[in-house]
């Protein structure tokens, strides 16, 4: 059985930065007084509501107030982060889908537009769209009729599990399928859709990352690097070419499942492996156990066209080392490198020039395993072709990198 690894460390050593990746806990809509028209609790201010996720354990929040962009980031602390955002309305027969807006900079209103011009719109301020709570029945219903039709560009990311509207034992990721099996990818959330203390702690995100910098989790949150949770916590996902394995702490049974939301495997196990047959058009997992929680992982999409070993995908510890392509690259001054290790070893990770001239050390030391990453400054070398090598136990591994400037 493998051990979580819950240790955040980030160093700065002479021009760079070493980070290591772990989960922060997360609730993407929220509401508070004052900025959400339907709550009249004039003691459920902005300040309590963080205060009250943060004693509850998590590590940051969006704000989603209803058509009311507004500045929440000044409520952040060094150890809480507070994510700018609202939730647009498009209201109308047949017309009443809801979406959180993620890391936008101004006020956006959804009065007169379509869906698609609403998404486009979000994703012109450099923000995320999330498609809410599309099975309440209530009021803001929204089919995958729609979806398919309507809103065909710039979201991928739907609320598979809202606290406000479903129960623990009662949701629907029927509207998740259907997208899903049009081959068009499609990340589940679950969230609190907090409008009282009551709803808070209930439906969240555990967002894989390599710091709690607002950047870095929007852009962890963009690229789906994180799974859902109302309860369950898990410990390691893993995606490689051929498998996908899924690790928790608290969950009983792993249920694998395939296009049209058919089962395609049901495994009574805390950690599970799904062997890739071949004829799948995206495989996703959900978790839970004995007392109705539920946890879900991100779909692989099946790409059967590559076995490139740059397609794997580690949420948790790894199952190899390996040592991946800087980014940016080409680069001007910094660019990051990543690698993993199955287990802790002594880590060497050097740069060399073209000529095969050692020019910095990065890394001389042991490191437990983990996924990290290393931002390298060559602010005071030469554009030029460079070389990183990474060397760790049996494993060595070299790499180009360009500088450019």
């Amino acid at each position: 059985m493998r051990s979580k690894m819950i240790i955040f460390l980030l160093l700065t050593v002479s021009g760079f930065a070493f980070a290591q990746k772990r989960f922060y806990k997360g609730n993407t809509h929220t509401h508070c007084f004052l900025k959400s028209i339907d709550i009249f609790d004039f003691s459920y201010t902005a300040s309590k509501v963080v205060a009250n996720y943060k004693a509850k354990g998590y590590d940051f929040l969006v704000f989603t107030d209803h058509d009311n962009y507004w500045d929440a980031s000044g409520l952040s602390t060094e150890d809480f982060i507070v994510l700018n955002g609202s939730e647009i309305g498009i209201y109308g027969i047949n017309r009443s889908c809801h979406f959180t807006a993620l890391g936008i900079q101004s006020n956006i209103l959804g009065i007169g537009a379509t869906y698609q011009e609403l998404l486009d719109a979000i994703v012109a301020q450099g923000g995320i769209a999330f498609l809410n709570h599309p099975r309440w029945a209530g009021y803001a219903h929204c089919s995958a009729k729609q979806v398919i039709n309507d809103m065909k560009q710039n979201l991928f990311h739907v609320e598979v599990y809202t606290a406000g509207v479903d129960s623990l034992t009662k949701y629907d990721t029927s509207l998740w399928d259907s997208v899903l099996t049009t081959g068009r990818l499609m990340y589940g959330i679950a969230s609190d859709d907090s409008h009282k203390e009551s709803d808070q702690g209930r439906g969240w995100i555990c967002v894989y990352a390599s710091s709690l910098h607002p950047d870095t989790l929007i852009y962890a949150i963009r690229n789906g690097n994180f799974y859902a949770s109302n309860g369950i916590i898990l410990e390691f996902i893993e995606y490689l070419p051929d498998r996908i394995t899924v690790q928790s702490r608290n969950g009983t049974s792993i249920r694998f499942i395939g296009s049209g939301g058919k089962t395609l495997s049901t495994i009574d196990d805390a950690e599970a492996t799904y062997m890739i047959q071949g004829g799948e058009e995206y495989v996703r997992a959900e978790i839970s156990n004995t007392l109705n929680q539920t946890a879900w992982i991100q779909p692989y999409i099946i790409d059967t066209s590559t076995t490139d070993v740059e397609r794997s995908k580690w949420i948790g510890l790894p199952e190899a080392n390996l040592l991946y392509q800087n980014y940016p690259n080409p680069f001007n001054q910094s660019t990051t490198i990543r690698f993993s290790l199955l287990k802790s070893l002594f880590v060497s990770l050097k740069i060399y020039n073209f000529l095969g001239k050692e020019v910095n050390t990065l890394i001389s030391e042991y490191r437990s395993a983990g996924e990290y990453e290393v931002e390298w400054n060559a602010e005071d070398l030469p554009s030029g072709i460079y070389l990183y090598r990474l060397e760790t136990g049996d494993y060595v591994e070299t790499r180009k990198l360009i500088l450019q400037k």
